[in-house]
């Protein structure tokens, strides 16, 4: 008698605890992605891989660190911008002739990280101060 109340109460607390456990696992949730969806966002990664590596170049470096912008900080400044301004660095880049538009480029970008300090998303330049 005591054994069978014993392993009522055992299959009552197992079986509560296994209700309770189900309860704490939450079905995953799966949305579908459009194609168009997926090339526009493997065109803005291969659009900023393009422009890390062209900003990799020593000459290019050299020539950011002159006008102020640590290499460090580019990589998360090219993370932060959006297609748009993805878009016009990559054309600015392919319009210029090969090493006379390096100057126009660097001055480009540092003119879009200029903006994005003055709105706030970045914080690079201490001399500039967002606008609230």
């Amino acid at each position: 008698m005591f054994k069978r109340k014993c392993k009522q109460q055992i299959a009552l607390i197992l079986s509560a605890m296994l209700v309770w456990s189900g309860l704490l696992v939450s079905g995953a949730q799966a949305g579908v992605i459009s194609s168009a969806e997926m090339i526009a966002e493997q065109q803005q990664f291969e659009s900023k891989q393009s422009l890390k590596a062209y900003l990799d170049r020593d000459d290019v470096k050299q020539q950011m660190v002159e006008m102020g912008v640590s290499p460090a900080d580019v990589d998360s400044r090219i993370d932060a911008m959006t297609p748009a301004e993805l878009a016009e660095l990559n054309t600015a880049l392919q319009e210029a002739p090969a090493g006379a538009g390096l100057v126009g480029v660097v001055l480009t970008i540092f003119i879009v990280f200029v903006i994005t300090d003055v709105i706030g998303a970045t914080d690079i330049f201490p001399f500039i101060r967002p606008v609230n």
